[in-house]
């Protein structure tokens, strides 16, 4: 048994130290999945010393989550409530709107059935200059032609700029492989899927073979779901019949949904221990939360 409790505490350091290695590393990123995922359906709120706390399992410096707090506040995002001498945050009110939006795609998996449609965005020079271009990104958007972004027929972006062209439009069969193949990265999204379903899977056999500490469990979710996440967020929603006959991401969400399940008791105690230890109580959770990643 040693055996397979050493490959935990390897496993749970090597996702750590992957996260980490990135650069830069992404500390305002990963605060925005561990609240979606353990705080929002708990109330969503939690002091600054908590989250501190919560991070610094995941490696996450307190100086680093009070700089990405900031920068999330100041994006509007969150917001800070009034908690005296130990601030609170929570989602701002738009925050909420694009959190309900994303983790709809995250965990419930939603995706169009029919790929003939798209939605062109036409940037003219002063429209470029005040385009986000990562929260286009984010909505699916990728570049077609200079000054002119492609997205699958379902794409809702959270803003276009006011000198900006939106149009929706129809191909041909041959021409919506082309689209999604050469300008929306179909083969990309289908690789990472298959990669991320390999990785999930062995960390799913290790969890199965020996349950992780309740610390080990936190850590192994919040880093899991921020890969799915990423996942996610780089897919730009391309329809069902677009993808292979195989459907890699049901794949990957299949193999999340038996590791999440698996996490969500021992990572709960973590989140209560560190939480009560702070004076937070957190409700129990408003939802089932051993449902997410299902496959509908």
């Amino acid at each position: 048994m040693r055996g397979v409790t050493d490959g935990m505490s390897g496993a749970v350091a090597a996702l750590r130290q992957d996260f980490l290695a990135r650069r830069p590393v992404r500390t305002a990123s990963l605060i925005v999945t561990l609240f979606g995922d353990a705080i929002v359906p708990r109330g969503g709120t939690l002091s600054i010393r908590a989250l501190i706390d919560l991070t610094g399992a995941l490696g996450i410096e307190p100086g680093a989550v009070r700089t990405a707090m900031s920068r999330l506040v100041a994006e509007g995002l969150f917001e800070r409530r009034d908690g005296g001498r130990r601030p609170r945050y929570g989602l701002s009110q738009e925050g909420a709107r694009t959190f309900a939006a994303a983790f709809r795609r995250v965990y419930a998996g939603e995706r169009q059935p029919d790929g003939r449609g798209f939605r062109l965005l036409v940037l003219p020079a002063a429209a470029r200059k005040a385009a986000d271009m990562a929260a286009l990104e984010a909505a699916g958007f990728r570049p077609l032609a200079a000054g002119v972004l492609v997205a699958p027929g379902s794409a809702v972006p959270a803003s276009v700029p006011a000198d900006a062209f939106l149009f929706d439009a129809v191909a041909e069969p041959a021409m919506v492989r082309r689209i999604a193949t050469e300008a929306l990265g179909m083969g990309e999204t289908v690789a990472a899927y298959r990669r991320l379903a390999d990785a999930q899977a062995s960390l799913l056999r290790l969890v199965e073979a020996s349950p992780p500490s309740p610390g080990e469990a936190f850590v192994i979710r919040t880093l899991a779901v921020h890969a799915f996440r990423r996942a996610v967020i780089h897919d730009p929603a391309l329809p069902e019949d677009l993808l292979p006959a195989d459907r890699p991401d049901i794949e990957a969400r299949r193999t999340m949904a038996r590791l999440y399940a698996a996490l969500v008791a021992p990572s709960e105690q973590h989140v209560d221990a560190v939480t009560d230890a702070d004076g937070e109580n957190l409700p129990g959770a408003a939802i089932d939360l051993t449902r997410r990643f299902g496959i509908g």
